[in-house]
């Protein structure tokens, strides 16, 4: 086997290595996004269950109003069967 050969074989050898390393580097990087990625959408489901009573907000209000509507009409009522 001739130096040419040698110097090939390394080469290659070196280029397989480099390629095996930046493979092994691509995979922990795309793991450590993934498990990134699992705590966000932790972190975005306890945000929509702690918001969650925010939408109940418009339903309060409603029954609020139609509360202080009846209570309004009450008083008118009292009011017109003390002033006649």
């Amino acid at each position: 086997m001739s130096t040419g050969w040698v110097i090939g074989y390394v080469i290659g050898g070196v280029l397989i290595l480099a390629v095996v390393v930046l493979l092994l580097l691509m995979i922990r990087g795309a793991h450590g996004a993934a498990v990134k990625a699992e705590a966000i959408l932790a972190a975005l489901k306890e945000s929509r269950d702690n918001t969650a009573p925010l939408w109940a907000v418009n339903d309060v209000n409603s029954a609020i109003e139609r509360i202080t509507a009846g209570a309004g009409a009450v008083r008118e009522h009292l009011a017109s069967k003390d002033g006649g």
